[in-house]
């Protein structure tokens, strides 16, 4: 696991043992969106395994199924294994609290297919910042483009492109730099 990762989750996971405290489901998904993100740029495991928990953790809260308190101290000790660099307690920990929520909530596997699918559509809209066509990102990803193309609709990234430079401009410019 990356230096980078391992931090970000521990945050996450300090973050989130506080909104359970305050069952606060709400916070719960942003932290898991907040995750998501991270598991769309570096694409590992532990990221994306730790959005499914949260994820999955905030739309059982939302339905008010859960021991907040017992799944507290599971993050908890997560949290604690990924500061000692244990990473194999961390994961331990991690699928021991995924255990907790699908023996509460059966709907799991729609949560961790919901995940992975907004982590897909979120490197999409990355790759498609980059200048690669919306087609060949979709390809790539194993999605459709439909999909892709209602996803960067809703981020709005093209409308935050730079101006370009009218033609007038370009043309006056070149005449300069060539001397004509």
């Amino acid at each position: 696991m990356e230096e980078i990762v391992r931090r970000d989750i521990m945050e996450t996971l300090e973050q989130a043992v506080f909104s359970l405290k305050e069952a606060d489901a709400f916070r719960v998904k942003e932290l898991s969106n907040t995750v998501i993100h991270n598991a769309s740029i570096f694409q590992d495991e532990d990221s994306l395994s730790v959005a499914v928990l949260l994820y999955a953790l905030s739309k059982t809260m939302e339905r008010g199924r859960i021991d907040l308190a017992g799944i507290s101290q599971i993050i908890a000790r997560a949290k604690s294994a990924l500061q000692t660099f244990n990473i194999d307690e961390f994961r331990l920990a991690n699928k021991m609290a995924l255990r907790k929520i699908s023996e509460t909530d059966s709907r799991l596997k729609l949560f961790v297919n919901s995940v992975i699918e907004q982590a897909q559509l979120r490197k999409g809209s990355r790759i498609c910042m980059h200048g690669v066509s919306v087609a060949r990102t979709a390809s790539i990803l194993g999605i459709s483009r439909w999909e892709l193309m209602q996803y960067l609709g809703r981020t709005g990234f093209h409308e935050d492109m730079p101006e370009t430079v009218n033609s007038a401009s370009r043309l006056a410019l070149a005449m300069k730099v060539f001397g004509a």
